[in-house]
């Protein structure tokens, strides 16, 4: 091998929550694994109050508990025990326990920094995991007998080769791009402002998602008593609140809450995200596949996100580990067959999120008269029926569907 070619048996294009929760569950595999993240991965500071939160189901708890990370987060995570769905100005409200579907909690609420720094310490000491970061990936090949990529780190050029190309690269893929991957964006032309408040009622437990004639705003528990909010609006309207005053922004924000956990007391520093479902076709190519928001990024309206990307992390790894123990095949990994299996086994699960997300948008989004009274009706009618609201807790809490062994508490090898 040449001075600047390097041999592994999966790349991964990412180094992101997703990224690096893959490198994880592979991490355990006779396999090398190379991961390449264009910024510097260095120690992340304490969580603080307005640090960006992720909402983790019930079944993501469970894959980071059977990938040994759960211990680690735990006591930085907050439950979530009852989701409140309501919507302003309307009768009728919907409410799932924890205590109903027979689960300790429908989720819980972490700061992402938390979570990205227990993946990455995660790595160290895995001997078969190698980082490459600040590093580039320059240009991509794939072939029918490998993958061909050119790294730029630390000044240098490298050339890698690999079995199997992963895309971890969030939802503006370069990696997408340079396999030549076409993308379907439905632009909702909102946008979520991101914050963290503290309110005169502890949340303790609750999460809300209300939904207004403008978008929705959710309200989630964190620990310290605080709540995490998504606020989804009209793009101009969300630039509008972004230059209020703390104190006007306060004020509009809790009109559009209301007060089931009293007054706003405090609101922290805000974010603003564009909101589009970007819909990767195919999810997987010639020896390279496509996971999270690289292959499908949705509105955040229901927080399925980062929990559909766990899901595409825990079923490629036992995908390939499955290939690895199959004793009359050789453990070709980035194998066509193989990939077809993985795209096989997401797709159900990818459409219905995909449907579900999109769904309440259009749903909740129509003003058209009468809708609202319907809606009200059927917010009371999910309430009383028992068999409704599990099937709804059961996709909430990523339980839906065939699960990896992963999300089943099981180990992977």
């Amino acid at each position: 091998m040449k001075p600047h070619e390097r041999n592994c048996d999966v790349l991964i294009v990412g180094g992101g929550l997703v990224g690096s929760a893959l490198a994880r569950a592979l991490a355990e595999l006779p396999l090398e694994i190379l991961l390449v993240e264009a910024h510097e991965v260095r120690h992340l500071a304490q969580p603080s109050f307005d640090h960006r939160v992720t909402a983790l189901a019930n079944g993501s708890q469970r894959i980071l508990a059977s990938l040994g990370l759960w211990h680690s987060l735990q006591s930085q995570a907050e439950a979530i025990r009852c989701i409140h769905i309501s919507e302003q100005g309307r009768f009728g409200a919907a409410r799932i326990h924890a205590e109903e579907e027979g689960v300790p909690a429908l989720g819980y609420t972490i700061e992402n920094q938390a979570i990205g720094r227990v993946f990455w310490e995660s790595l160290k000491g895995k001997a078969r995991v190698s980082v490459l970061a600040p590093a580039r990936a320059r240009s991509l090949q794939t072939s029918e007998h490998g993958v061909t990529a050119q790294i730029e780190a630390g000044g240098e050029e490298l050339t890698v080769r690999a079995q199997l190309l992963v895309a971890a690269d969030g939802e503006r893929s370069w990696a997408r791009r340079e396999l030549g991957v076409a993308v379907r964006e439905d632009d909702y032309a909102q946008a979520a402002v991101v914050l963290n408040c503290s309110t005169e009622a502890a949340p303790a437990g609750r999460a809300f998602e209300r939904f207004t004639p403008t978008g929705a705003v959710a309200f989630l528990p964190l620990t310290g008593g605080r709540a995490a909010v998504i606020w989804t609006l009209p793009a101009d309207t969300a630039a509008r609140v972004m230059q209020l005053s703390p104190d006007d922004f306060r004020d509009e924000l809790q009109a559009a809450f209301g007060h089931r956990l009293g007054r706003i007391t405090r609101v922290g520093e805000r974010h603003m995200h564009p909101l589009a479902r970007v819909v990767s076709e195919p999810l997987e190519l010639q020896r390279a596949v496509l996971i999270g928001n690289a292959a499908l990024s949705l509105h955040p309206i229901a927080g399925q996100g980062f929990n559909l990307a766990l899901r595409d992390v825990a079923t490629l790894a036992e995908v390939i580990a499955d290939r690895l123990r199959e004793p009359e095949r050789d453990a070709d990994i980035g194998a066509a067959d193989m990939l077809e299996r993985y795209r096989q086994w997401r797709a159900d699960d990818q459409r219905r999120v995909s449907r579900f997300t999109h769904g309440l948008i259009r749903l909740f989004g129509d003003s058209a008269p009468g809708l609202g009274i319907g809606r009200g009706l059927g917010l009371m009618a999910f309430d009383l029926l028992p068999g409704t609201k599990a099937l709804l807790a059961r996709q909430t809490m990523g339980r839906a569907g065939r699960l990896p062994r992963l999300a089943r508490g099981l180990p992977l090898a």
